[in-house]
């Protein structure tokens, strides 16, 4: 499905909080995606070792949490609170948006998404659209970090994992 746009990742459907508008003529080629906040959080690692690897896990899943509650708490969404559920196909490597956007092809787009994972990943995403039809834009990301890649994949991956768990218990 959409080869050309998700070449080298795996892609997954899904319905995200997603804002998509075209860059400003500024900002143009120079946008670059990034993380809307960045909090530092442990892995938790620094918990202590206990005797039961069973209590241990639990400790470090109430740990993840607890943090994803923070980092909910504590990062300014406001931009980011309110957003549209959209219908995506996402990957790595770019994003199809379905909906009426009649974006031209070449046109620098900015989008806002918020992915539903522990942390909740608040991030601007800088692309272009290399393809559009009665459906949906595709837009393939331009200037993306490793780590912000890293988060979306992680998404796309636990996504999967939901859809085969929903599969396994029809």
């Amino acid at each position: 499905m959409d080869e050309f746009l998700h070449h080298d990742f795996s892609s997954v459907e899904s319905s995200i909080p997603l804002a998509i508008s075209p860059a400003t003529e500024t900002a143009g080629e120079e946008l670059g995606s990034r993380m809307a906040a960045n909090l530092p959080f442990d892995d938790g690692g620094d918990l202590p070792e206990l005797g039961d690897k069973a209590l241990q896990r639990w400790f470090k899943t109430v740990d993840a949490k607890l943090n994803a509650i923070l980092h909910v708490l504590h990062t300014d969404d406001s931009e980011f609170r309110g957003l549209p559920y959209r219908r995506v196909v996402i990957s790595g490597a770019g994003i199809k948006v379905f909906g009426p956007e009649g974006y031209p092809e070449g046109t620098v787009v900015e989008m806002r998404v918020l992915l539903p994972s522990a942390p909740p990943a608040a991030m601007y995403l800088a692309g272009r659209v290399v393809r559009r039809d009665e459906e949906a834009v595709y837009v393939g990301y331009l200037r993306m970090g490793g780590d912000l890649r890293d988060r979306i994949v992680h998404y796309v991956f636990l996504r999967q994992r939901e859809i085969l768990r929903g599969k396994k218990e029809q």
